[in-house]
Formats: structure tokens, sequence, C-alpha cells
């Protein structure tokens, strides 16, 4: 008797953990030969996307999600047409400026369009550090971004404000008309990919710099994508009223904050996404303080396990690398 009841402690045990794997479960795709390739996994896209092996979303385009230098979190984004036009995304930390500058080089050297989200090193560091560099062989055409006056930045983050004059300094190494402030509802376009400007930075008190990250939404082969920077809930509320249902809704969504104390539940429910990008480490997908998965203090399985429920099919997530959609 005592020997079936531990076979029945050992089933009990075994059901439950079934269940906390299910709940946190995320599908991830890895690259393979390098490249990752969409594959078909009843993914339920709109018309404006085709699924099924072989299936190519950006018609001889692609987007790709920058895999980090070491294992800190970052942002670093490329679009690109299929006649060769080349946007940029933020970028990531100044250590990240060679693997970028790399990928860059072989889509041919050329960035139509740098879009900054906001003025955070592990978002526009290697952007400083590529344009204090002139020896690098690529091109810059333009550079869109909305930043405070500089009293702002001194007051919310003022052991982080130097950064934002050193972007300052380096933007303006570039010719001035390459430069351009944007602004909420405008539209940029560049080759087959066009870009909408959703917000003007919101100033607030909390997480501040973070919270005045731009959102912009991409556009290449109809499907659209999503970049919210590291907007925390309170910029996300704003966004959520201030912005119609119908440029939130995405195809494809940049998570924001890194995939932790983002943006609410409620504003990825509005976005509906189909495929969600993860511009995270290992140890913060899986919440890992150091003791093992949920021994941090960050909220990303809880915004996984938002993603699952809110029917995200498809996972690209930099822990495993450079990640491309073609």
């Amino acid at each position: 008797m005592k020997e079936f009841n531990i076979w029945k402690k050992l089933a009990a045990c075994m059901l439950f953990l079934n269940i906390v794997f299910t709940a946190f479960h995320i599908q991830t795709i890895s690259p393979t030969s390098g490249e990752g390739n969409l594959k078909a996994n009843s993914m339920g896209f709109g018309p404006s996307i085709a699924s099924g092996p072989g299936s190519k979303l950006f018609n001889g385009g692609s987007l790709s999600l920058l895999a980090n230098y070491d294992k800190r979190q970052m942002l670093s984004m490329v679009l690109q047409d299929k006649n060769g036009n080349l946007i940029v995304i933020d970028g990531g930390w100044d250590i990240d400026a060679d693997h970028l500058t790399d990928v860059i080089e072989k889509k041919g050297g050329r960035v139509s369009a740098w879009f900054i989200t906001h003025p955070h090193s592990d978002h526009v560091g290697a952007l400083v550090q590529i344009l204090n560099n002139p020896g690098r062989k690529i091109t810059i055409d333009n550079v869109y971004y909305s930043l405070a006056d500089q009293s702002w930045y001194d007051k919310v983050e003022s052991s982080r404000s130097n950064l934002v004059n050193e972007l300052r300094s380096a933007l303006a190494t570039l010719p001035a008309d390459k430069l351009h402030v944007v602004r909420k509802g405008e539209e940029i376009k560049v080759g087959q990919i066009r870009a909408k400007v959703l917000n003007d930075p919101y100033l607030l008190d909390a997480t501040s710099v973070n919270n005045s990250s731009v959102a912009y939404k991409f556009f290449l082969n109809n499907v659209s994508i999503l970049v919210l920077g590291d907007m925390g809930p309170d910029a996300g509320k704003i966004l959520l009223e201030q912005t119609t249902k119908e440029d939130l809704k995405s195809d494809i969504v940049q998570m924001s904050h890194h995939g932790q104390y983002g943006v609410n539940r409620d504003v990825y429910a509005a976005i509906n996404p189909k495929i969600a990008l993860w511009p995270c480490p290992l140890w913060l997908w899986n919440n890992d303080g150091g003791s093992g998965t949920g021994s941090g203090d960050w909220k990303t399985l809880e915004t996984r396990q938002w993603m699952e429920e809110l029917g995200v099919k498809l996972n690209y997530c930099i822990k495993d690398g450079d990640q491309i959609i073609y």
C-alpha cells in the first residue's frame, strides 16, 4: 500500500509539472543554416500573410532581429525590401556595432533610413559607435528620431543623460538634411517599405526614457510590423487610448522592453499579432536570476503566457541567435 501511495504521489507530481510546462511553453523558431525560414504550423494568418512550406512573407525582402554580442538585452532590427533598400531600427549596444556593420555590409552597405525608438545604450550605442567611426564602409542616408530637450533627460535620468549628448554629437557628424525629427502620424516611404509614426514621445515621470519610446509601424509586402521600443505600462496605456484600432493591429510585434514590464496585456490584445519578436537573452526569456527558471524578478514568463493566450503562432528570440524571416 505504501508503494502504491508513492506511485500515486509521483503521478500527481508529473501531472502538475505537465500543467506548468504547458502554461509557459512558447514555440521558438531557431535558424537553420544561419537563417530562419517559416514553417507550416497552421498559423491561421489573415489573407495578407501566406503560410505553409516554402512560404515567403516578404516577397524577396527580409526582416532580421539581430542577436546580441554577449548576454545583455538589446534591440537591433534590419528590414530590407526585394530591391535592396535597407532600414535599421535602433542597433543595440556599442559592442554590437561590429556585427551590425557586418550585416549591413553584406546587404549592400547602404542604410536608406535608420529609425531610433529612444536614447538608451542598449538601443543606440551601436549607432553612436558607427557614426563616430567614419572608417566603417557603410553609408547612412537618413536618420529618423524624436528627442526631448536635454534638460528633461538631465532631470529624469541624470546618471544616463550623458548618452543623449553623445547621441546628439554623433548625429551632428551627418549633414543636417539627413536628420529628421519625426511627428505622430507622419509616414515615411523607403523603396517598398512604408513606416508610420504612431506617437510623439510621452514625457512621463515613471520609467521615463523607456516610456518616451516612439512606436513605428512598418509595412513590407502588406505585412505589418509594430515596433514598440521599450514602452512600459504607462506609455502603453496612452498609446492604446490615443491610437486607432487599425493602426495598432499588426501581423508582427516587437515585444516591448525586451518582453518584460513592457506594455500591458490589453495593448498586445489590441495589436493581435501572429508573430512575436523577442529581443531578449536566455536568462531574461526564462526569468532566471541565477537559480533557474522563474528565480528572477522579471515578468517575462507572465508575458510569454499572455502571448500564448492571445494566439501568437511563431516566436523569434535572439537567445537562439540572429532571427531572419523572409
